[in-house]
């Protein structure tokens, strides 16, 4: 006889070996990418998988940046981070609120590290703070007086 708990933790475990293994698929993509530039920029040849993931962990941020998008080096380490988790055990859980991440949307978007709820909140504060709006929120008056002259 099974309890709940042991139920419970061990399909979230299947859930999350299946989350693994798309992140895991969705790092090979973009370590395939780069391979693909570093094959073209000397004569070794074909790597293994394991020496692309030294290669890109060695790989200077220009040079990265000369073959992977801003998105895609985003990605890359956003992807790093959730395979580091699930490793540690803090999968699944948002950064932000502490609050079980939905298996839902993990599936949606295994490498992220908020709820949906979290997330929403997040871009609306970057988009005012981008937007450089006249609410002065943590600025104190007088700053916000200075800063507009300069």
């Amino acid at each position: 006889m099974g309890s709940k708990a042991s139920q419970s933790k061990q399909s979230s475990s299947k859930g999350f070996d299946e989350l693994k293994e798309a992140l895991l698929e969705k790092k090979n993509d973009l370590l395939i990418k780069l391979n693909t530039w570093e094959d073209k920029s000397s004569p070794s040849g074909l790597k293994e998988v394991g020496d692309i993931a030294d290669i890109a962990s060695e790989i200077n941020e220009e040079a990265l940046s000369s073959v992977l998008t801003e998105n895609e080096i985003d990605l890359l380490n956003q992807i790093e981070v959730a395979l580091e988790k699930i490793e540690n055990g803090t999968y699944g859980i948002c950064e932000g609120t502490k609050k079980k991440i939905p298996l839902a949307r993990l599936k949606a978007i295994p490498w992220t590290p908020y709820t949906v709820e979290y997330a929403e909140i997040a871009s609306k504060n970057k988009s005012k703070n981008s937007s450089r709006s006249m609410d002065t929120g943590s600025y104190p008056a007088q700053a916000m007086d200075t800063e507009l002259l300069d």
